[in-house]
């Protein structure tokens, strides 16, 4: 037989002589139920962060960029009509044009994101399969097409 002892604030309960399920039946617990509260945590303050634009900031974006990424939209720029993924590997200094995703994604992509900047407007890509071979070619995207000369940040 079980002996139970519930405690709430300064009062103690003690049930005695009871099976186990007939105890969890009284105390209404079956295991997946809320536990004996605890002491709650203070509440912190959280500060508000406010954007002051919901605008693309593509000066800002450029800006951040680091000096392969800035490679990349150079390249985007010249090629109007699009680089074969292999070309465009070759030209940013890579082995495998597989590595293009760590430019597109973390070099472009984080800074795209923090500047409200959709990264399709940047560059966009399209696999094509002549001959039954995979063509990756990256073409330039709306912001790019306009743009005059890509300079890195100092």
């Amino acid at each position: 037989m079980a002996k139970v002892i519930i405690r709430r604030g300064e009062s103690e309960f003690e049930v005695s002589d009871l099976t186990f399920e007939q105890v969890k039946e009284l105390v209404g617990v079956n295991g997946y139920g809320k536990h004996v509260p605890t002491k709650e945590a203070p509440v912190r303050a959280v500060e508000q962060t406010t954007k002051t634009s919901r605008e693309p900031d593509f000066a800002g974006f450029l800006a951040s960029l680091k000096e392969r990424p800035l490679r990349f939209i150079e390249i985007m720029r010249s090629h109007p009509n699009g680089i074969e993924a292999n070309m465009l590997a070759g030209m940013l200094g890579f082995i495998d044009a597989r590595q293009i995703g760590g430019v597109t994604g973390g070099g472009l992509g984080k800074a795209a994101k923090r500047n409200r900047i959709k990264l399709s407007d940047v560059y966009r890509s399209k696999a094509t399969f002549p001959n039954g071979k995979r063509l990756m070619t990256f073409y330039p995207g709306k912001l790019l097409r306009g743009l005059q000369e890509v300079k890195p940040a100092a």
